[in-house]
């Protein structure tokens, strides 16, 4: 303890102690230095024993030895199988039953396809109810029947052991040059003593070598937008059998607008029928029309011929020869714009400013601008030209050009300038009410010489077409003695007393078909409708509340009054005068107004007519027979 407090006290003193002299300096024992010889490798020798019966391997369960029995037999017995299976050693097998095909690699359309099949049972048993199924490709016909085919089912019985069936197929198919038609043929049976139903398919394609159609489409490869298109259709018969029927189909892009065929259209101006075509029989079909579009688009129209399906279904299924056809919308090198009316009035001058302006970087020379002059009601003498222009009335055509008009010579870019013209229609009503949709055409072309490093000539092409409503006329008459009904009363009126007229409407339509036409008329106070009206299938009606009698014609043909009956109906109205109208013709109808649609200029038509009074329209009429009297 002694020796411990020590320690402690002393090891104190250090801890704590200023002086460093307090710390005593401790002797260390000095420990000697032994060599201890260590082996660098494992040695040969183990360093220790292993029992000899920790060596010794035990012998394998019973159950070990009957699990690797059991695995050997499935694997032999798997064996087996596979090779009696793939081996071809079994009783059935499809792979033992093949379904020989002898037919050409390609026909032509319409021409007669014969299809050899042969069934052969390679099996050890018979093949049962043996049934082929047989699914043909689009556009097939039995040969000499013409029906079309589209599934056969055919019974082939039993097919024995190491025997075969034979069966033919006749047919005609359609379809365009180079398309692949695919026959699908599916074997199915059953064997003895057995419910299963096996089956087996095999497929086999053939080529259309040749059309039956040669189709060709001639078109323009560039236009300006809303300038006309003109497409030629030329269809030629390359088969030996007549192509009844032949239809024509056409898909417009967007954009186009239709105006007319070398043929007419049966269905939606998009389905033409020309006709039955026989061998090398050739036959055109022309259809024009606007196209509009963006610069730099390309609009396409797909033309495709084939046979009408039935008298009932004007299109068909299978095309035989198709084709599209590219146009591209280019901007105008040359801008034309044209200013004129697009409805006039017949008999009015019209007024036509055609405005020019080069857009093209380069230099344009020798500009001719030329407008061709046509339509049913052009009255050739009205024709006025300025800024030199010629009119050649030979042909209908207006000329301007470098000769008469001096800055057509050189138009650098950038320049615009305009020429102008006036005509005027027809005005001789007994020439022109016989003209059925009267208009003037005017079809403008300007052409130059382009300069720079893209010279060339070119053109810019506009049409207008200036079109003129319907003639029409309205009267609005009374008679007593004249009209379907019979009138009753003093004539001249008295007062105080009742007195019958008949009224008359007679509507005449000249040029166009009108539509929704609608004639109204106002009965005075003292005025009286009698309810009867001729002929009295007219859709005629009176308000009693607005005083209104409104007949509804609706539709009135081109020709009413002069190549056909007018509209006309007629009714029955009284009248009772007061004494203060004594010496004075009295109204029986007033605010007769006539509205009515032109299909042709798609404008309304609006007519009137005065009063009708007192002062009948009879043969006897005297000139006091509408004056009332006491």
């Amino acid at each position: 303890m002694e020796f411990e407090k020590s320690s402690i006290e002393r090891l104190k003193r250090t801890l704590y102690s200023r002086n460093e002299n307090v710390v005593p300096k401790e002797k260390r024992t000095p420990v000697p230095e032994r060599k201890i010889d260590i082996s660098t490798d494992w040695g040969t020798t183990p360093s220790f024993d292993i029992p000899k019966e920790n060596m010794t391997k035990h012998n394998n369960s019973f159950f070990n030895k009957f699990f690797i029995g059991s695995m050997i037999f499935f694997v032999v017995a798997l064996a087996v199988a596979v090779f009696i299976f793939f081996g071809g050693l079994n009783m059935i097998s499809s792979n033992n039953l093949d379904i020989k095909i002898v037919a050409p690699g390609s026909v032509s359309s319409g021409e007669e396809l014969v299809v050899g099949l042969s069934i052969l049972n390679s099996n050890r048993t018979d093949l049962e109810e043996t049934t082929l199924f047989i699914t043909y490709p689009d556009a097939s016909l039995s040969v000499g029947e013409e029906e079309p085919l589209t599934r056969e089912k055919v019974d082939l019985g039993v097919i024995p052991s190491g025997g075969s069936k034979d069966h033919i197929v006749r047919l005609t198919m359609s379809g365009e040059k180079d398309a692949i038609k695919s026959f699908n043929f599916r074997i199915e049976y059953r064997v003895k003593g057995s419910n299963a139903t096996f089956s087996k398919e095999k497929k086999y394609d053939v080529i259309i070598s040749s059309s039956p159609i040669i189709l060709n489409v001639s078109y323009p490869k560039e236009i300006n937008s809303g300038q006309t298109v003109a497409m030629v259709v030329d269809i030629v018969s390359n088969s030996s059998v007549v192509m009844k029927n032949t239809l024509v189909k056409v898909e417009y892009p967007y954009g186009f607008t239709f105006k007319d065929s070398s043929t007419k259209p049966i269905r939606d101006n998009t389905i033409w029928n020309i006709g039955d075509l026989k061998d090398g029989d050739k036959k055109s079909l022309t259809i024009t029309g606007t196209l509009i579009g963006q610069n730099l688009e390309d609009r396409s129209f797909k033309v495709s011929v084939g046979t009408q399906k039935s008298s009932i279904d004007e299109d068909f299924d299978i095309a035989l020869a198709s084709n599209i056809v590219t146009v591209g919308i280019r901007k105008s090198f040359f801008d034309l714009t044209v200013t004129s009316e697009s409805v006039s009035v017949i008999g009015r001058s019209i007024p036509v400013t055609i405005k020019w302006e080069n857009i093209l970087p380069d230099k344009i020379l020798n500009t001719n601008i030329t407008a061709v002059l046509s339509g049913n009601i052009l009255d050739r003498n009205s024709v006025r030209v300025n800024n030199g222009g010629f009119y050649r009335s030979v042909d209908d055509t207006i000329v301007w050009d470098k000769n008469s008009t001096e800055n057509l010579a050189s138009i650098s870019p950038g320049d615009y300038n305009s020429v102008s013209f006036s005509l005027s229609s027809l005005f001789d009503i007994n020439r022109v009410r016989s003209i059925k949709n009267p208009n003037i055409v005017i079809n403008i072309k300007s052409t130059g010489d382009r300069t720079g490093t893209e010279s060339g000539v070119i053109s810019s092409e506009e049409e207008i077409v200036i079109k003129f409503p319907s003639a029409v006329a309205f009267t609005a008459k009374s008679y007593r003695s004249i009209g379907p009904f019979g009138n009753s009363g003093p004539i001249p009126p008295k007062a105080d007393k009742e007195s019958t007229y008949t009224i008359t409407w007679v509507l005449t339509n000249a040029n166009n078909d009108l539509k929704d036409t609608l004639v109204t008329a106002v009965l005075p106070a003292g005025v009286e409708w009698k309810k009867e009206v001729s002929p009295s299938s007219e859709r005629f009606t009176w308000s009693e509340e607005t005083r209104v009698l409104t007949w509804n014609v609706g539709n009135i043909a081109s020709g009413a009054g002069f190549t056909n009956s007018p509209k006309e109906i007629s009714f029955k109205v009284g009248v009772t005068p007061s004494v203060s109208q004594i010496g004075s013709v009295l109204d029986l109808l007033t605010r007769i107004n006539m509205t009515a649609t032109d299909t042709y200029t798609n404008t309304q038509l609006t007519a009137g007519a005065l009063s009708v009074t007192t002062q009948f329209s009879d043969p006897t009429y005297k000139s006091t027979d509408g004056f009332v009297v006491q």
